[in-house]
């Protein structure tokens, strides 16, 4: 587990950010977390960054940062939640995908040592797969490139004079064509990502309905991600990867 905080990113971050959390700038709340998690005083670091989260200051970095310092305090469910913000925005950004991998090995092994069952990660639709593959920019950017390779492509190919130059041409619009239409396929995977969020704690239960005394039903992990599918006050109905379906409260959940 990559533990240290990463002070390069967020000071960027702040430095960009003129943001403040009641009387206390940014860069202070940023120093306090930097100095708890330097004594190993994790929940003062966790308070620190979560501010700075309040304020407005939720980069990459900061999530980052957070959810290790979740991790390190075997605050699971909270871990795998910043950790998926991130991979959402960056999905390249591979030590929060290592360090969501072993977050979830270390609540799977936890979940086995008190229950003797365990389920380390459930595979998401090919649809959310799909759309979480690359940040919304990042594919608005090729489909642009794809266009401009055709246009490039048609007018070159107008002009050539040798047949082996015009299938050359030929073969770039084709590839543009495809890069330009698996683009558009990217942007509308991205649109269409579900309403999602991440249970942070355990021992919860879905509810038969949107009342604090609602009958139990079934039970949901800790760090499982769920479908927001309706609000009721401060109820939330969700539904599972499985298909189970039921209401929580919705301060139990960490939208992505």
């Amino acid at each position: 587990m990559r533990g240290h905080l990463r002070a390069a990113v967020v000071a960027g971050l702040v430095t960009l950010a003129a943001a403040t959390a009641g009387a206390v700038s940014a860069r202070e709340l940023l120093g306090r977390a930097l100095a708890a998690e330097a004594r190993g005083d994790l929940p003062a670091a966790a308070r620190s960054l979560e501010e700075l989260v309040a304020a407005g200051v939720d980069g990459d970095g900061v999530l980052y940062d957070l959810g290790t310092v979740y991790a390190r305090q075997e605050r699971y469910g909270e871990a795998i939640w910043c950790f998926e913000r991130v991979l959402r925005r960056a999905p390249l950004m591979w030590p929060a995908r290592d360090n969501l991998r072993a977050t979830r090995m270390r609540l799977a092994r936890r979940d086995a040592g008190r229950s003797g069952q365990a389920v380390v990660e459930q595979a998401v639709p090919l649809r959310v797969q799909v759309g979480e593959l690359v940040p919304l920019g990042w594919s608005v950017l090729l489909g642009v490139l794809g266009q401009v390779g055709v246009v490039f492509a048609v007018w070159r190919r107008r002009r050539v004079s040798s047949e082996l130059e015009a299938v050359g041409m030929t073969v770039a619009l084709v590839l543009s064509l495809t890069l330009t239409a698996g683009a558009l396929g990217l942007v509308a995977a991205r649109r269409a990502l579900p309403a999602e969020s991440v249970v942070l704690h355990g021992g919860l239960r879905l509810r038969q309905t949107a009342r604090v005394d609602g009958i139990p039903d079934a039970a949901v992990r800790e760090g499982e991600r769920v479908e927001r599918v309706a609000r009721d006050g401060v109820f939330t109905r969700v539904r599972t990867l499985t298909g189970a379906t039921g209401w929580v409260e919705t301060s139990e959940l960490g939208g992505l």
